[in-house]
């Protein structure tokens, strides 16, 4: 269907209205070239396979974290679709991916496995709060307790980690003692007792 052309009020044509997809949005040639940076590190990781694990992801980090988010310049509308199409994988994974590269180092990646490295930091995120920034994490050091004694993190599975985790977070804030009190004289008075029926 051709563009709709409109007469003016004396009979002479008027310039067709421009439509959404006739509108172009000047990219800024920096954050392209920016860009175009990412895709050459995530083209040249992806070649080395595993063994580049720590630069495919740190660069991935970059094309995600930058604002705006420089994979709109690669075609993609969404960070879920960024992982998706160029990465090949979920988002929930990719995230991971990303937060191990970032507080891991590819000998511990290789030496804890990226499945343990991420269940520690997030207990240590439990534990601490949000992982700030780059700061490294001294796992050989790291020491998580499990049924009631300090084990050292490389001794963990993850699943054992990530118990750990779940009971950080499910800590209930100790009883007030003034409401605890108050509570134990209310259970004393007859008429909060139990009735036992005979």
């Amino acid at each position: 269907m051709g563009k709709k052309i409109t007469k003016g009020k004396h009979g002479s044509k008027l310039a067709p209205k421009p439509s959404a997809r006739d509108v172009k949005v000047a990219v800024d040639p920096s954050l392209k070239k920016a860009w175009d940076a990412v895709a050459k590190r995530l083209d040249a990781a992806e070649h080395f396979g595993s063994s580049a694990f720590d630069e495919l992801w740190e660069a991935a980090a970059d094309a995600v974290d930058h604002e705006p988010p420089l994979y709109v310049f690669g075609g993609y509308k969404t960070a879920a679709e960024f992982f998706e199409q160029r990465l090949h994988t979920d988002a929930r994974t990719a995230q991971r991916n990303i937060r191990v590269a970032r507080y891991a180092s590819p000998a511990e990646e290789e030496r804890y496995g990226t499945t343990n490295l991420d269940a520690a930091l997030g207990w240590l995120e439990a534990k601490h709060g949000p992982l700030g920034g780059r700061l490294p994490v001294a796992f050989d050091k790291l020491r998580i307790e499990v049924d009631g004694k300090a084990t050292s993190f490389e001794k963990l599975t993850a699943a054992q980690i990530n118990a750990a985790t779940r009971a950080l977070r499910g800590k209930k804030t100790p009883a007030h003692r003034a409401r605890s009190a108050f509570e134990s004289a209310l259970e004393k008075h007859d008429a909060f007792k139990e009735r036992r029926h005979s």
